[in-house]
């Protein structure tokens, strides 16, 4: 009688055991709130470095790839100039995560610069042992204003034809102008 009731009891106890650990390879004792703050943190810390332009170089590169589990800066022609962006919480628990990018322009190789105001939402897919964006459904990098002049100011020094040189030239203007423009705009609001 006594091993027909230490057969269940050794049993619950082994499956009580077992519940401690996650599925999946997730942290133990991670909770709904201590992922959300992990994945806003992981996506935060990746939107301000693409903020800064760090997708435009090889060496910026390698800071974000810390970030990610991508092994290559994902190929792209056309650069979203920003002004911000919001890390949008989740309601329910999920490895997804979305920013919202309020747009002022766009870049465009061999086209330039344009003014294109808006606002955009890209999805982060976080996950892994050690927490990392496994999956971001634009391609396209999402920089401040400064960052993008920068960058083109190390393109035109390496532009090869008249014809580049114009674009990147003209860019420039456009892009130093807008910010002109904003930051008397915002000395004027009351």
């Amino acid at each position: 009688m006594r091993r027909l009731l230490i057969c269940p009891l050794v049993l619950a106890c082994a499956i009580s055991a077992l519940a401690q650990f996650p599925v999946g390879g997730g942290k133990i004792g991670r909770s709904f709130g201590d992922l959300a703050a992990e994945q806003r943190l992981l996506v935060s810390n990746y939107c301000r470095l693409d903020f800064n332009g760090a997708r435009l170089s090889t060496e910026g590169w390698q800071q974000i790839r810390q970030l990610t589990s991508f092994r290559e800066n994902p190929d792209f022609n056309t650069v979203f100039i920003v002004s911000r962006c919001q890390v949008v919480p989740n309601k329910e628990p999920s490895y997804d995560i979305n920013v919202n990018y309020v747009v002022i322009g766009r870049y465009e190789e061999g086209v330039g610069y344009a003014p294109f105001p808006g606002t955009r939402t890209v999805q982060f897919e976080t996950g892994g042992k050690e927490m990392h964006i496994t999956g971001i459904d634009s391609t396209t990098p999402f920089v401040s204003r400064q960052a993008l002049v920068t960058w083109l100011k190390t393109k035109l020094a390496v532009a090869s034809t008249s014809s580049q040189r114009s674009v990147i030239e003209n860019s420039i203007k456009a892009l130093e102008a807008s910010a002109a423009a904003s930051a008397a705009a915002s000395k004027s609001a009351p």
